[in-house]
């Protein structure tokens, strides 16, 4: 009876965790360190690296820190771009690590790469559930139940990973890391080639993954955020035309007042004027 009960897959922790203030969490690469980590994002969003790939990570998304991996979990406040201000945090997450030669061979074969969309998750956020009452239970044998709950969790995220596909693989994050890195440098000189190739793709998968995420080519998005910058700067400073334009990330005024127009349907100096602004 000994050898059978040493032969459950028994969590060393399992829980629900909330975050309304910044936090940070890391596990070093190490060959010595057989943890299997498992996340569930249940409401807010965060970021999490594992060995060295970062994903924008939001309710519904499951991370896999395999054995020996790095894993870094960052929460902060995020920023909300359609009303100009900074989100509260409030983040939500279930987390598993349990080690042992069952649970070492399923994340080995596992196809989640770092992470996997789950949807719905209200199935499997009620077996973890379950797991943290058995775990907290102190009272009864009850490591049979655990195990067994432990092996139902990993299967189904291998049934999420087979549903998910092509969306548990890194690529999909791609899009999200070009689009901070466009708004960072947005008002810096940018060519797609390089954007392109600091993260590891090509000019064209580059500009498709990103349309194919927000509707438009990664360029037009910077064009975008440069021209909002400039509007503000034309209301809210006495620089002339030109400095805005330069100021803004735009090389040419030619192109800035060509753009802007598109935009706003009148010109820079116009734009000014009717806000009752005298243009230098």
């Amino acid at each position: 009876m000994a050898s059978q009960t040493q032969s459950w897959t028994i969590p060393l922790s399992v829980g629900y965790s909330r975050h309304v203030v910044p936090f940070q969490g890391y596990m070093k690469h190490d060959d010595s360190d057989h943890r299997v980590l498992l996340r569930l994002q249940a409401k807010g969003r965060c970021r999490v690296s594992v060995n060295g790939v970062t994903y924008p990570v939001e309710p519904g998304d499951l991370i896999l820190r395999r054995p020996c991996e790095e894993y870094r979990l960052d929460i902060e406040a995020v920023y909300d771009e359609q009303d100009g201000v900074m989100l509260p945090i409030d983040s939500v997450d279930y987390y598993l690590t349990c080690d042992g030669e069952w649970i070492e061979n399923w994340a080995r074969r596992s196809k989640v790469q770092g992470i996997v969309r789950v949807e719905p998750i209200d199935e499997l956020m009620s077996l973890w559930r379950k797991l943290i009452y058995e775990k907290r239970n102190l009272h009864g044998d009850n490591s049979e139940m655990m195990d067994a709950l432990v092996k139902v969790i990993c299967l189904s995220i291998d049934q999420h990973a087979q549903k998910a596909g092509s969306a548990s693989r890194p690529e999909r994050y791609i899009p999200y890391q070009i689009k901070r890195y466009l708004e960072k440098h947005a008002t810096e000189p940018l060519k797609l080639d390089r954007v392109a190739a600091r993260f590891g793709v090509s000019v064209s998968t580059a500009s498709h993954l990103f349309k194919g995420t927000f509707g438009l080519p990664p360029m037009r998005y910077v064009v975008d955020i440069r021209l909002a910058i400039a509007s503000e700067r034309l209301l809210h400073s006495d620089m002339n035309l030109e400095d805005i334009a330069e100021s803004a990330g735009f090389r040419s005024y030619p192109y800035f007042s060509r753009a802007f127009r598109s935009r706003y349907n009148v010109s820079p100096s116009e734009y000014r004027a009717r806000n009752g602004i005298p243009t230098n």
